[in-house]
């Protein structure tokens, strides 16, 4: 039993550092199979485009977009197209928030105020976005052809916050200021997203 037990405390520290190196290629690997291969290293994200609904989003996206490809530090922007080898466009084509549980408005805060029989109240809303991105290269100040396009979606759920009379007069404000929140996150981690596809050129 002693002998078993030293030899798995010997044979660990090996299948620890097999492991993380293993680990250390993959992600070279992926560094190595990027946009440089098409020469590309500097590009410019142009200013977000909205087909939906929800004043401001573009500029939301647009942050996070500039914000993740800077921290990659995997290519160079630039502030005009003119000095790119590639502009990234990106359209954010739908961003709205549904229903995903419901209750009784009897059940609702303050329970003691009567409600409509048979009337339902949202509890938990579901944030819905999808965009779409396109790398065009760009050759002596034209564009020639897409390197590289994809579209993603993503969701995430958030808490309802509806109540009866004086006390759910901001539960509209305060739905839509949690659905911001859930756009904040959605589009951090699709950016992330974003980011490793057109880099890696998946």
């Amino acid at each position: 039993m002693n002998g078993w037990s030293l030899s798995i405390r010997t044979a660990l520290p090996v299948l620890l550092l097999f492991g993380a190196s293993s680990c250390g290629y993959t992600l070279q690997n992926t560094k190595t199979n990027s946009l440089r291969e098409e020469g590309v290293t500097r590009i410019y994200v142009a200013p977000v485009k909205n087909l939906s609904y929800k004043q401001g989003v573009e500029n939301l996206f647009f942050n996070e977009l500039t914000q993740i490809l800077l921290a990659g530090k995997r290519v160079t922007l630039v502030d005009r197209p003119d000095f790119a080898d590639a502009v990234l466009e990106a359209t954010v084509t739908g961003a709205n928030y549904t229903t995903t549980a419901s209750t009784a408005a009897e059940s609702i805060f303050p329970a003691t105020i009567a409600a409509i029989e048979g009337f339902t109240v949202a509890t938990e809303y579901q944030a819905n976005v999808s965009c779409g991105f396109n790398l065009v290269r760009r050759k002596n100040g034209v564009a020639t052809e897409s390197i590289w396009n994809s579209s993603f979606s993503r969701s995430r759920r958030f808490a309802g916050n509806n109540q009866k009379i004086e006390y759910g007069t901001t539960s509209a404000l305060i739905n839509e200021s949690e659905f911001d929140r859930a756009l904040r996150e959605v589009a951090h981690g699709m950016m992330q997203d974003v980011h490793e596809a057109m880099v890696a050129r998946f």
